[in-house]
């Protein structure tokens, strides 16, 4: 079979495996590696991440704040927001810059609310390299390793065709030496099974898949939070899993502070003669009462326009900001409830903000072998589809400087240069953000660098 007949057979699986391809009739009959509270536990996380918090509505207008999303959202362009990430082969970073990094601060988003993602790439019929992206939400875990990165698990997906859904379940699995795929499709809620070709957009994959690796063709991206919730599981936990009833708390406080302005806002009582109007409420602020017309008419008009305690329930929203900012690893005062803006987040961050500096490079450190596997996976699929591809590690750099002057860096790095302590190549490699090779490359001669000839 040639390249082009595989990228045919083929949108986002592998080529067609040989006898030791394990057929699994029934991918929902394996005991996954998911227990029933950490599937409670996940569908909660993502209801919080869009606005749903578990506990009962407080207020009859219920006012909650995106604290979920923003703070997910602000670590994670800490991680990302200054990433180098370059393949050894130039071809392949064509893609990975393309098609990967403008989605990196969102797959880190993604893995901070459900715990872990998984990313894989996959070649359409064009040749083009792609990723797709793996959630709590549409792929469960089967088995780990050692490490914690995944080894077997299923990819789910759906789609609307005909006035009718159906899903696709796309099972993995590693055994040390061969990646195996199995691509199945039902009428989404039954048993009922469909080919793949009866769906337009699955017609070219093929229902198994075999290539060579001695790594999962998996990349796997999890928090580095230890499990409390369920202490059997090898499952990793959102970024706020142990903030629940904090974040219930913030939108308490706001809906509190939303409620003062309606309870105190300024209103005239009167009766209805005086407003010409029927007993209830006329409008926003003129309100008929019963009146027994006997009373004088400064009697029967009662202004009411208490002060509204604004100070005091910003207040209360800021304090419980600072209780979440402890809970999950972020500096004091990161987050903050301006009453002309609403939430905001800090504009900088200072070089001595030391907690949230250590979240990000602990965050960093699980990204990292992430990155570094998913560079041999996209490697190794390259090649099994008849690509020529160049050896080398990839170039990983995150930079800080939102944490550090980039200028003292340079200098410090420069001077350990000068001292013998680090080699050119990797001060290049760091300043510039290449592969260690491409930086040593970049050197002059020696005999140049000291103005001599060659």
């Amino acid at each position: 079979m040639n390249v082009l007949r595989k990228l045919k057979s083929l949108v986002k699986g592998f080529g067609k495996g040989g006898d030791d391809m394990e057929d699994i009739a029934d991918v929902s009959k394996l005991e996954t590696a998911v227990s029933a509270v950490m599937r409670e536990k996940s569908r909660e996380w993502w209801d919080i991440f869009q606005g749903a918090l578990p506990q009962k509505t407080t207020h009859k207008n219920f006012k909650p704040l995106p604290t979920a999303y923003i703070s997910t959202a602000y670590l994670a362009q800490l991680v990302t927001g200054e990433i180098k990430y370059e393949l050894a082969d130039e071809r392949l970073n064509v893609f990975v810059q393309k098609n990967l990094i403008p989605n990196l601060d969102r797959i880190v988003q993604l893995t901070l609310v459900g715990g872990y993602t998984v990313i894989k790439p996959y070649i359409t019929r064009s040749g083009e390299v792609f990723f797709d992206v793996g959630t709590s939400r549409d792929f469960l875990p089967v088995m780990f390793d050692e490490n914690g990165h995944v080894t077997e698990g299923i990819f789910f997906e759906r789609i609307r065709y005909k006035g009718k859904i159906y899903e696709r379940r796309e099972h993995h699995r590693f055994d040390g030496k061969m990646h195996f795929v199995h691509n199945s499709a039902y009428l989404y809620g039954t048993r009922h099974h469909v080919e793949l070709s009866e769906i337009p957009r699955w017609e070219t994959l093929l229902t198994e898949g075999a290539i060579p690796s001695d790594i999962p063709m998996i990349a796997t991206f999890r928090t580095p939070y230890a499990n409390n919730i369920d202490l059997d599981s090898e499952l990793p936990i959102s970024l706020f899993a142990n903030s629940v009833q904090t974040l219930h708390d913030i939108d308490y406080a706001h809906s509190e502070y939303i409620a003062e302005f309606k309870k105190m806002s300024a209103k005239v009582f009167g009766s209805g003669d005086i407003f010409q109007g029927k007993n209830g409420i006329t409008d926003d602020y003129f309100v008929t009462v019963e009146s027994d017309f006997n009373t004088t008419l400064d009697n029967q008009i009662m202004a009411y326009a208490p002060p509204i305690r604004e100070e005091a329930h910003k207040a209360a929203i800021n304090t419980e900001l600072r209780l979440y900012e402890v809970q999950i690893g972020v500096s004091s005062g990161t987050f903050t409830f301006d009453t002309q803006k609403g939430l905001v987040t800090a504009t900088q961050v200072l070089s001595e903000d030391r907690t949230t500096y250590n979240t990000v490079s602990q965050l960093q450190r699980q990204l990292r072998p992430s990155l570094e596997a998913l560079a041999k996976i996209t490697a190794n699929l390259a090649r099994f589809y008849g690509y020529e591809v160049a050896d080398g590690e990839p170039a990983i750099e995150f930079g800080d400087s939102v944490f550090e002057d980039t200028g003292t860096e340079f200098n410090r790095r420069f001077q350990m240069v000068q001292a013998g302590l680090l080699r050119p190549e990797d001060f290049n490699a760091w300043y510039f953000g290449l592969p260690i090779d491409k930086a040593k490359a970049m050197l002059p001669k020696m005999t140049e660098a000291f103005g001599g000839d060659e």
